[in-house]
């Protein structure tokens, strides 16, 4: 892979577990990568966002800031609006006026998720819960403001060594509770953040425009997912997982069925096939010390 040397690098939402995964990638790569805190540099005022571009004069400027707790945005919704639609058009127009190129990161949440088959770039959106709402407004503003000088990167289900995911979540249920309810009627590409960091950064030095769909490769369902996780995990219990409906686990925001990405636009672009899904969550397990060891495979059922 060819480093990054002489690409500097300005990233929002560098706390969260994409941001995190992105900063110990561009470390390896010699990447130049500053990455301000949110008391730092709050995306939601413009005059933040301007001044430190301005200051900085990035190549690239990575936007992983969001409001992600789906079900809390259904109460908190002046917040996840100021943050995911109007925060990714101020970094938009930031960029436009200072120079440069951006990477904007979306979600799966924009589909309404109703078909079979893996989502293409140029399918049909229709969100079903707000933040999907917001972040594809989000997407739309920065697509308009910044044209070819501008990619959205849609991922699905991520997971990664730091903040709160599905598999920290599964982790600390197994070893609190006698008995773990997930859903199996919603299918996903789990999708572990140290790839999907390398991947940006791949992506943000062939000027790449437009929208890009980057997941790991394969379908599931999150009870098959937390099935594997809890099969190939040293720490997780024996606990019984039991499968319900969506209906039946009673989520304050409405999910896609499914909603599991075609990569074949990114693979095309990078001249490689994402990992499969089972090799970013053993990749996860090494990370945080809680593989299984070696001839503990992944039992997790691939649909």
């Amino acid at each position: 892979m060819v480093t990054g040397s002489g690409m500097k690098i300005l990233l929002f939402g560098g706390s969260g577990q994409l941001g995190y995964s992105l900063k110990m990638q561009a470390q390896d790569l010699n990447f130049e990568l500053v990455a301000p805190v949110s008391s730092e540099v709050d995306i939601s005022s413009l005059e933040q966002v301007l001044f430190l571009t301005k200051q900085l004069k990035p190549d690239l400027v990575v936007n992983c800031a969001a409001h992600t707790a789906i079900d809390k945005a259904e109460v908190q919704q002046e917040v996840c609006w100021r943050i995911n639609h109007r925060g990714a058009a101020n970094v938009a127009q930031a960029v436009s006026l200072v120079g440069g190129r951006m990477i904007h990161i979306s979600t799966e949440q924009v589909f309404p998720g109703t078909g079979t088959t893996p989502l293409r770039e140029g399918d049909p959106t229709g969100p079903l819960n707000v933040y999907g709402q917001s972040k594809l407004a989000g997407e739309q503003d920065v697509l308009q403001i910044l044209a070819d000088r501008a990619l959205i990167v849609r991922t699905s289900a991520l997971h990664g060594q730091r903040g709160v995911n599905f598999v920290s979540t599964m982790l600390k249920l197994f070893a609190d509770k006698d008995e773990v309810r997930v859903v199996n009627d919603q299918k996903v590409s789990p999708t572990w953040a140290g790839w999907l960091a390398e991947v940006i950064l791949d992506l943000g030095r062939t000027g790449t425009s437009g929208v890009v769909h980057a997941c790991c490769e394969g379908v599931t369902s999150w009870y098959d997912f937390a099935c594997a996780i809890r099969d190939c995990s040293s720490l997780a219990s024996s606990a019984p997982i039991k499968p319900v409906s969506s209906a039946e686990f009673g989520r304050p925001a409405r999910r896609p069925s499914f909603s599991a990405f075609d990569c074949a636009r990114l693979t095309s672009l990078l001249g490689r096939r994402p990992i499969s899904w089972q090799e970013g969550l053993k990749r996860h397990l090494t990370e945080v010390g809680a593989l299984k060891a070696a001839g503990a495979g992944l039992k997790g059922k691939e649909l």
